[in-house]
């Protein structure tokens, strides 16, 4: 009989165990919430492709993506679209375009109804939006914008039961734009801080149309992983914050994203 019970316990135990590695190891949905087609990439860019790494399901949203209101991008309009989509993919996000144009955006009704839309059909677990202080209209719209959609898409959409996004963070889009921006949460990107190197210089050559070895302007070492980091100056500027954020962090990462917290927990949980 107390070898039965030991064996029942035993079994209780691995049950739980089981359970408990089964919901730590849920797969998540990111959604991230740019104005413009680098935003969100230059922004949390590498916390996105942890995300995929890790299994989660990532989806990106550009709001300005009316190609024909901006010089750099007029008259190849479709083929930045396609790369763009092209680039996704090899990084395994998934992307969505609201073809609103240049320096319109606002944080009207109708563009948070269209983000809340998207909220609702993907369910977030996870959402950044951009920091809403910053000399970028674009940016400032889809900030406030995006907050308001994924904390309030059951009056936002016609689902009266969706769920408010349970953890929302800010992100710098750039150093250079943002007025003032101070994060709370940090995320130690190290190990990808290749590939979030490579994400940029993707993002670098859609906008310029002109290959990596023509816009490569540095060349540094990730001491850590060993890798060689060649970037472009958006590249440099933002690998410059993630090493002050690695420093600011205080985790002894050598690269790290910076957030603020706009909704949930504070206590510093991992992301997951």
């Amino acid at each position: 009989m107390k070898i039965i019970l030991a064996l029942a316990m035993a079994l209780i135990c691995a049950a739980h165990v089981f359970a408990a590695d089964r919901a730590a190891k849920k797969r998540l949905t990111v959604l991230a919430i740019g104005a413009h087609m680098d935003d969100a990439e230059g922004g949390v860019g590498g916390i996105l492709i942890a995300a995929t790494q890790a299994g989660h399901r990532v989806v990106v949203v550009v709001a300005v993506s009316d190609y024909s209101s901006w010089r750099p991008t007029i008259g190849r309009e479709a083929q930045c679209k396609s790369d763009q989509l092209t680039l996704a993919k090899r990084f395994g996000f998934e992307l969505r375009f609201l073809d609103y144009p240049y320096h319109n955006l606002e944080a009207n009704l109708e563009l948070k109804r269209k983000l809340s839309a998207i909220a609702n059909e993907v369910q977030p677990d996870i959402a950044f939006v951009q920091n809403t202080e910053d000399h970028w209209p674009d940016h400032v719209a889809s900030g406030a914008a995006g907050v308001d959609a994924v904390l309030f898409p059951h009056g936002l959409t016609a689902n009266l039961d969706a769920r408010k996004c349970p953890r929302v963070f800010s992100y710098c889009a750039a150093a250079n734009q943002t007025i003032r921006f101070e994060p709370d949460f940090y995320v130690d990107i190290t190990p990808v801080m290749g590939r979030y190197v490579d994400l940029l210089t993707g993002c670098d050559e859609i906008e310029s149309n002109k290959a990596a070895e023509e816009i490569v302007a540095y060349e540094t070492r990730n001491l850590k992983t060993k890798e060689t980091l060649r970037l472009t100056s958006h590249g440099w500027e933002r690998l410059a914050e993630c090493v002050r954020w690695g420093l600011q962090s205080g985790t002894g990462a050598n690269y790290a994203l910076g957030l603020k917290t706009i909704w949930g927990p504070r206590d510093g949980r991992p992301l997951w």
